[in-house]
């Protein structure tokens, strides 16, 4: 299951870079609770609201590491904007749910210009 569990936050979070929302509801519960920045949402659907109005399709993410054990998803990627604006180190934490993604925290850290990259070491 843990395979299936990392497959399914890596397909998530594919189809979320490329704006693909249409294709990222399903793989969401409709009680998905996002405790990030900038969601705090309590539903599939209200969480759908406010990722519709990110650029969600200029937005780049770099996975560095997806670690699953019982129903939890651990994943550490680089997320970033071209030409400035956003560029983040960010550690998320998946709960999956009868083959669905539940909910998720997140730890997010700013890397800066002259800030050393805080997954290096992934």
């Amino acid at each position: 299951m843990t395979e299936d569990h990392k497959n399914l936050v890596r397909t998530c979070l594919e189809l979320y870079g490329k704006g693909d929302l249409d294709a990222v509801a399903p793989l969401m519960r409709d009680d998905y609770t996002d405790h990030g920045l900038p969601f705090r949402t309590r539903t599939k659907a209200e969480w759908l609201d406010a990722a519709a109005k990110l650029p969600l399709t200029r937005l780049r993410i770099d996975i560095r590491l997806l670690v699953a054990e019982g129903d939890l998803v651990t994943m550490f990627s680089r997320r970033w904007l071209p030409g400035g604006g956003l560029d983040i180190a960010v550690a998320d934490v998946f709960r999956v749910q009868d083959g669905l993604i539940a909910e998720r925290w997140e730890v997010v850290e700013a890397v800066g210009a002259d800030t050393p990259d805080p997954l290096a070491s992934l």
